[in-house]
């Protein structure tokens, strides 16, 4: 065969069949093999007769289903048959040899993995005793006897099981995972990052009372610090009551400071209001004093007018490489301050607002004023009469075509307005002929206009500034001189600090100058004086640690850095310079030491006082190897609210998760938007916000809610029309609150609160309105920051830094959120937060007007029912000479307020459109916009279809 197989050409498989028979036929093939294929085989193709009854019958079919060569062939197509036999056994075997072979692995496999399990059991078990009985050496057991088989990820989640367990059976508190997982945290250093409304002070007297009661750990080698006593009052309170008084350290640093150094000096701080205000003083007198040294005096003169009248935004703008859509954002969010104190929107309005305080001219800076149902605010209102006087605008963004178009209505309608007049101003005419002939303009146009312009002398101007500048300036110099004391800079160190630094201006090396004089003279009074503030006395504390004292004593007990185990930080993000000096010397006196440092970087706000976020955003530069943790749940606020922070704060690191499932409600109040009733125009003239915040808090307390007004400064943003406030004690946001409160009853005001935002972090509300979601409020980067550019201040550090004190501000609420911003100003932080999340514009429907402490009734002449000119179309000339103003708030129509008091329908009868009145309704209202009469008015006959007048004055009275 040469080689080849020979194949059949029969489709049919009955040859094969056949052939296969007769190869079973021959039973014993193993020993005849070649009798079979070399002589029985051929023989019988040469005689098939010869074979037995099988072999005929078989070899009888095959003939006659082969052809005479493939018959001829019969014993190589047998061989071929028998080798394809042959290797079927053998595949079969080896078949059955591989299955067995799995079988054995799998049941070897099977073995192992029972044999891995018990021993994952009997690791796990022992684990958990180890939990039980020595919690902090469980890890090293872990690591050395247990990491082959149980994860890392695994030996977490037991742990933090357990300590779950244990901290519920102790106290009865169910912990977070992530909450737990920090708990059980036990050995090394560690970060936690824990957002807002996370725990964060529940996860640290846990941790502590978790160590000491269970790990065995004596309450000596603890020590818990914070960064103020409130936060340290409130752990100790909790570790007492779990701890039966046998509670570890527990205190501020400048207490452990204090404990280190026992000063016999006096120490000056600033506490709390009603609480000791000795540092602010005593730098006040060192201020006082060189104010009595003419040529100081006459210095901080010359350096605080000129700061006020300083072109800041153009200075920076000249020094900085930015794009041109980063300079339009940096010029929005650095506020113009005018010399009277209020921040105007561009450098244009700062001149005509300080011409104006110059010449002794009255004046409202954006006074509401409604125009056909639109809030507009001119730039300046200059009053002659009640009812005439001097508009003036700056139209600041010319060739904008919406804009223009706008201008062109307010020339409109200012020219039909006979008793005012509208200037207008450009920034070309700015520009063009500089700043003195600009004013120059200004002045004839004025004095044209009956607004006579005599300048105020120079003494007189700084006479009426003094006290605010003079303020600014000490607030200036004392919180540049904390943070040169926080960065342990002597006067020698800041002189040079001083002679490497280029200022933006004159006005700032002025400052630095005289800041260096009074920080030498400062620190010349506290030697003098044998006083000492919290810096210096931190500073000493660190030189005492570095030279080997580790004893602290203090009237709760003694203690020894020397023997402490475990330091807990609580608000890590506020560390400085100076609190890292200490615990570097600490970590000297005692290298065994564990750092537990908990903070939030989306909450590092204290810049401004001194705080550095470079330790928190490299904290192994600063602590060596250590783990990081998150505590991410948030507890306090509902799920949108969650949202909003996050998507403020989007891409800066790991987002907080909800844990309540109530979705809460966020919404966004456009005061453009905002149309006040006709009685909350006259109750409040000119004044927008005061309405809006009036309906919000009104809602609030009818829903059983808490509310607290946020404000970035300490003070409104918006014209507040106080009226016969004007003489009241209180000052700022206090003032305003105190306004607010008085339309409530007695038993609700305390439910309404205010407070700056800065002052409100770790306070929460069941509602938070924040009033100024506007670019001059976030970010604010006042025009001071340039006194601190020496000190690594910059208007993109400034405003990352006003971000994360906005996230402060939103993350307040637990349940509902509102946002005040304006068309036209809003935040830019805003886009940020309605780009990424759902922000609903709030509906004034669901927030009706409040009941006014003075009722009054409104009177609506109109018809709705009517489609295209309404019948009042032929006496509106009437009714606006009436005093009527058209309103689209709830009825629509002509409105104008009557007091409830002797009200009689007689008196609307007797009006001059009344007889002209055919086909209309006239409906008329109480407060809360109750229906309280209904007429209709056909060819001057009056049908009443609703009267109950007297049960509205019945019940005002």
């Amino acid at each position: 065969m040469h080689g080849q197989r020979i194949l059949l050409n029969h489709s049919d498989s009955s040859a094969s069949q056949l052939i296969k028979a007769l190869i079973s036929h021959w039973a014993c093939w193993d020993q005849h093999e070649d009798f079979y294929l070399k002589k029985l085989a051929p023989a019988l193709v040469e005689n098939p007769d010869q074979g037995d009854e099988v072999e005929r019958d078989l070899l009888g079919k095959l003939r006659a289903l082969l052809t005479p060569d493939e018959w001829n062939k019969l014993p190589e197509l047998i061989s071929e048959a028998r080798a394809d036999r042959l290797r079927e056994i053998q595949s079969d075997h080896l078949r059955r040899e591989a299955e067995e072979r799995a079988k054995q692995e799998q049941a070897r496999q099977e073995a192992l993995r029972r044999q891995v399990e018990a021993k994952h059991r009997e690791l796990i078990a022992e684990l958990r005793k180890r939990f039980q009985k020595d919690f902090v050496g469980a890890d090293l057991f872990f690591e050395k006897s247990c990491s082959d088989l149980i994860s890392i990820d695994e030996y977490e989640r037991e742990k933090a099981a357990f300590v779950r367990n244990w901290v519920k059976e102790e106290t009865g508190m169910e912990l977070y995972a992530d909450q737990a997982t920090a708990v059980a945290s036990v050995r090394g250093h560690f970060q936690v990052i824990a957002r807002a409304g996370s725990g964060k002070t529940t996860t640290l007297v846990n941790r502590a009372l978790f160590i000491q009661k269970h790990c065995g750990v004596s309450q000596h080698e603890i020590l818990l610090l914070a960064f103020n006593r409130k936060a340290a009052e409130e752990m100790a309170e909790r570790l007492g009551k779990a701890l039966d008084g046998r509670v570890p350290h527990v205190m501020t640093f400048h207490a452990l400071a204090y404990a280190i150094v026992h000063p016999k000096e006096s120490l000056l701080y600033n506490g709390p209001p009603g609480d000791s205000q000795g540092l602010s003083r005593a730098f006040q007198q060192v201020i006082d004093d060189y104010l009595q040294i003419p040529a100081f005096k006459a210095q901080i003169r010359k350096l605080m007018l000129a700061h006020f009248r300083e072109d800041w935004d153009r200075i920076v703008e000249g020094r900085y490489d930015k794009s041109k859509e980063e300079l339009l954002q940096f010029r929005r969010s650095l506020p113009r301050e005018s010399l009277r104190g209020e921040y105007v929107k561009s450098f244009g309005e700062k001149i005509i607002a300080d011409f104006l305080f110059e010449h002794d001219i009255p004046y409202k800076y954006e006074r509401n004023h409604w125009w056909s149902g639109i809030n507009y605010r001119p730039d300046f209102t200059i009053f002659k009469t009640d009812k005439s006087g001097v508009i003036i605008e700056y139209f600041g963004l010319e060739g904008d075509s919406d804009y223009d178009e706008m201008s062109e209505a307010k020339r409109e309608y200012w020219s039909q307005k006979r008793d005012w007049v509208l200037l207008e101003f450009s920034p070309q005419e700015v520009t063009t002929g500089g700043n003195d002939k600009f004013r120059e303009r200004l002045k004839t146009f004025l004095e044209e206009r009956g607004i006579p312009c005599n300048r105020l002398s120079e003494d007189e101007i700084w006479h009426r500034v003094r006290d605010r500048a003079i303020d600014r300036f000490t607030t200036a110099s004392v919180g540049f001189i904390g943070r040169c004391r926080k960065r342990w800079l002597s006067p020698k160190e800041l002189a040079e600090l001083i002679e490497r630094h280029t200022p933006l201006s004159p006005v700032e090396g002025m400052f630095l100058q005289v800041a260096h004089k009074l920080y030498s003279a400062y620190l010349n009074r506290l030697n003098a004086t044998g006083e000492e503030d919290f810096d210096g006395l931190m500073q000493r504390a660190s030189e005492a640690v570095d030279s080997g004292v580790t004893v602290f004593e203090r009237k709760s007990g003694r203690g020894d850095i020397s023997k402490l185990r475990y330091v807990f930080v609580d608000e890590f993000q506020d560390f400085s310079e100076l609190f890292y000096r200490l615990v570097a010397a600490m970590r000297q006196q005692n290298p065994h030491l564990e750092f537990f440092c908990v903070g939030d970087d989306w909450q590092a706000i204290n810049g401004f006082a001194g705080s550095d976020l470079k330790f928190f955003e490299n904290f192994e530069d600063y602590f060596g190897q250590s783990h990081q943790l998150y505590i991410s749940t948030n507890c306090r606020s509902s799920q949108s609210i969650v949202d909003i922070g996050n998507a403020l704060m989007d891409g800066l690191g790991k987002s907080a998760i909800t844990h309540k499932t109530s979705v809460g409600q966020v919404l966004l109040s456009d005061l453009s938007e905002f149309e006040p009733s006709l009685l909350e125009k006259q109750r409040h003239p000119g004044d927008i916000i005061t309405p809006v915040v009036l309906r919000l808090t009104s809602k609030a307390l009818a829903d059983g809610l808490s509310a607290v007004l946020l404000c970035r400064r300490n003070g409104m943003p918006w014209f507040v029309n106080y009226q016969d406030q004007e003489t009241a004690s209180s000052r700022g946001l206090e003032r305003y609150l105190d306004m607010v409160r008085a339309f409530f009853p007695k038993g609700l005001r305390e439910r309404i609160t205010i407070s700056t935002a800065h002052k409100y972090k770790g306070l929460e509300k069941p509602m938070v309105i924040v009033l100024d979601a506007v670019a001059r409020s976030y970010p604010l980067i006042h025009p001071d920051w340039a006194f601190s550019r020496i000190l690594g201040d910059s208007p993109e550090k400034i405003t990352a830094e006003e971000r994360r004190l906005f996230y402060v501000a939103l993350t307040r609420a637990v349940e509902k959120l509102v946002v005040i911003t304006e068309k036209g100003s809003e935040s830019p932080f805003l886009d940020d937060i309605q780009s990424k999340s759902t922000i609903s514009r709030i509906n004034w429907g669901d927030f009706p007007p409040i009941r006014g402490q003075t009722s009054r009734l409104v009177v609506k002449v109109g018809n709705q029912e009517l489609e295209g000119d309404t019948p009042t179309y032929a006496i509106k000339d009437a009714l606006k000479a009436a005093g009527y103003q058209w309103q689209t708030t709830g009825w629509k129509g002509w409105a104008k307020s009557f007091p409830a008091e002797g009200f009689n329908i007689e008196i609307l009868k007797g009006e001059i459109w009344a007889g002209k009145a055919n086909g209309i309704e006239v409906r008329v209202f109480g407060d809360h916009d109750a229906l309280a009469a209904r007429y209709l008015v056909d060819a001057g006959r009056w049908h009443c279809l609703v009267n109950s007048i007297e049960q509205i004055q019945g019940a005002d009275s």
